[in-house]
């Protein structure tokens, strides 16, 4: 070969050599792998207990995953870095890409599974248990005020019984109002925990004056008593119409109600003159 040919050979394998670095051709290694990326799930957000999903996703799994409490949630990344990795937030009409996840659900004994991909409405995570905190911070507004009474009012004496009643009606009450962008829906039924000094009394009956006798006790001591009078209110609630879930949290109404018991005093009457 001459000296000429030599040297146009060589400068071929210099260019190709400059060719093959500038594009990133390697040799392997035996363990580099582009495709690994570190926490390539990006959990975003995690949690156990009802989750509650938007209108995008179909009906039974928000049922399912609105209604089991002992199940486990996470939203992670949907778009995660990589050349393989294909992310549709912009088919899906999402603002950007931050607000674009996944969603898993784990029942409860089961395994991991992505049910869908939703859009993150101003990165707000809806759950059962805020949604029950938030009916819980303003039922009191919705259902109503307890007016306990006892009769007689004036008079009242030991070994008689005290007729007495909550002041709210004994039927279920209904509102709805706006929690993070749903429709939410409340049902409650009234029941009532009456103490009379040590003596308790549940019911589900509101009570009221003579000839109701629903709500009665009989003092066997004289002096002022203060009657306590609690009101449970029993709820559950449906989000967009969906199934209803029952309320854990207590939704209690209390007030204390003031008597004075007079000492019955025995009178003795003689049937006639000649007897006494």
């Amino acid at each position: 070969m001459s000296k000429n040919r030599y040297l146009a050979f060589t400068l071929i394998i210099s260019m190709a050599a400059l060719l093959c670095a500038s594009f990133g051709v390697n040799a392997p290694t035996g363990y580099a792998n582009p495709e690994v990326v570190a926490d390539q799930e990006q959990v975003r957000y995690q949690g156990n207990g009802g989750l509650i999903l938007p209108t995008t996703v179909d009906t039974s799994t928000r049922n399912e995953m609105m209604r089991c409490r002992g199940c486990g949630w996470k939203l992670t990344a949907a778009c995660v870095p990589g050349p393989n990795h294909y992310c549709d937030a912009v088919i899906r009409g999402c603002m950007g890409l931050i607000d674009h996840v996944r969603v898993w659900f784990r029942p409860e004994g089961g395994d991991w599974r992505e049910v869908d991909r939703i859009c993150l409405t101003h990165y707000e995570v809806s759950t059962v248990t805020g949604i029950e905190k938030r009916i819980a911070e303003h039922f009191i507004r919705y259902v109503p005020e307890q007016a306990a009474r006892c009769w007689p009012a004036r008079g009242a004496v030991t070994r008689l019984p005290l007729l007495c009643e909550s002041g709210q009606p004994a039927s279920h009450v209904r509102w709805s109002v706006p929690i993070s962008g749903f429709t939410v829906a409340i049902t409650a039924t009234p029941s009532w925990r009456w103490d009379f000094v040590g003596r308790v009394l549940y019911t589900g009956q509101s009570g009221g004056p003579h000839p109701n006798r629903a709500i009665s006790h009989v003092f066997v001591t004289a002096g002022r008593k203060n009657i306590e009078v609690t009101t449970r209110w029993a709820a559950e609630f449906t989000v967009d119409g969906l199934q209803p879930v029952a309320i854990e949290r207590d939704l209690l109404q209390r007030t204390t109600l003031g008597v004075t018991i007079g000492q019955a005093k025995a009178r003795l009457r003689c049937p006639g003159a000649d007897r006494c």
